[in-house]
């Protein structure tokens, strides 16, 4: 504990910075840059007790009495452990382990907002870890289709910014995965499969809370699902159509989607004992 810890700047004493808390003794240490063992020694009385020699002039040891003698008395509430190794303690959460969710949840409750409601649709999702990232860099416009790509000046001038599926509106992220019309006929499809009539939603956003929290609650389970695969789907149709010059017909990605999620569900729990043919001829089945 006392090998490495500065002193004077260090946050060793519970928290507090000394030399902001004892600005005058600060001044006149002649040892302001030295670690806690070299102001301490044993105590003749105790030996957990601890004595302190603050390093401060001869000539002016006297100048502010009080003010050593406060500092000695706030330091006599400190045990220092010699043995142990001297560590950062993060003392938000219990066990002293610092975890993301806990440094959001403090500044959540100092800002006065709501908590977000990302950590819960994303990363409290069951699909692939790869999906949840892609989920997440598309509801943060990351995606690197060729609107944003262009815009960086990484897209090359002779290549067109127009979505390669439909050629007549500008590849977004908000297009690419829903407004085209090429991806909203396989989210049509999906609907359908569902009996549900659907709105096109404005953006990701909207949509990733549709299937989120719209979908009733014995559905939600499987759209939670559905939805982020489909998104996946038509991005790796897209890149297949770039790169490899295969174009893949409708039907096939929402077959692969329907089986996709099936898949993803059994491993959930969430289905039992029906086979894939029945999920895709009928779904309501696995809600009851």
């Amino acid at each position: 504990m006392v090998q490495a810890s500065f002193f004077w700047y260090g946050s060793w004493a519970d928290g507090c910075i000394l030399k902001d808390v004892f600005p005058s003794l600060f001044f006149i240490c002649e040892q302001k840059n030295q670690c806690v063992n070299r102001f301490r020694f044993p105590s003749n009385l105790d030996a957990h007790q601890l004595g302190w020699n603050f390093h401060l002039p001869l000539s002016l040891s006297n100048f502010n009495p009080s003010k050593a003698q406060e500092l000695h008395l706030f330091l006599s509430r400190f045990w220092l452990d010699e043995s142990g190794v001297d560590q950062l303690i993060w003392t938000a959460s219990p066990g002293a382990t610092f975890s993301v969710a806990d440094a959001i949840n403090i500044l959540v409750q100092s800002s006065g907002l709501p908590p977000p409601v990302w950590p819960k649709i994303i990363w409290g999702n069951n699909v692939p870890f790869k999906i949840m990232v892609f989920h997440w860099l598309a509801i943060k416009q990351c995606i690197p289709v060729r609107d944003i790509l262009a815009s960086r000046s990484i897209l090359p001038p002779n290549v067109s910014t127009l979505c390669v599926f439909c050629m007549t509106d500008i590849e977004t992220i908000d297009h690419l995965l829903i407004h085209c019309k090429w991806s909203s006929s396989i989210l049509s499809d999906l609907f359908r499969w569902w009996n549900i009539r659907w709105i096109i939603p404005r953006s990701i956003v909207d949509f990733s809370f549709d299937w989120f929290y719209g979908m009733g609650i014995k559905a939600s389970k499987f759209w939670k699902l559905i939805g982020p695969a489909t998104m996946w789907a038509i991005w790796m149709a897209r890149n297949d159509f770039i790169f490899n010059g295969k174009f893949t017909c409708r039907s096939i990605i929402v077959r692969n989607i329907k089986l996709k999620v099936f898949l993803w569900a059994s491993s959930l729990k969430l289905v039992h004992g029906l086979q894939a043919y029945v999920w895709d001829q009928n779904p309501f089945l696995f809600c009851q």
